[in-house]
């Protein structure tokens, strides 16, 4: 059965260490950038994002892609 991509969304997630406890745990948090282009090459989202990351005052643990696509049977 052939599958083909209805939709298909791109967005960015940064995460954040808040801060560290005396024991050296972090506590994190998280903000989402959507509305990505799907086309957009990764290495353009990453350079575009080490950009945004450099307004922040808080130091970023991950930057993470996430592509998220809908299959419908044809």
């Amino acid at each position: 059965m052939p599958v083909r991509i209805k939709e298909q969304t791109s967005r960015v997630r940064l995460q954040f260490v808040d801060s560290r406890d005396e024991e050296g745990k972090e506590k994190l948090s998280s903000t989402s950038y959507s509305n990505i282009k799907p086309e957009a090459s990764d290495e353009a989202v990453f350079n575009l994002t080490t950009q945004l990351i450099g307004l922040q005052e808080k130091e970023v643990k991950t930057i993470v892609r996430v592509v998220e696509k809908e299959l419908v049977e044809e």
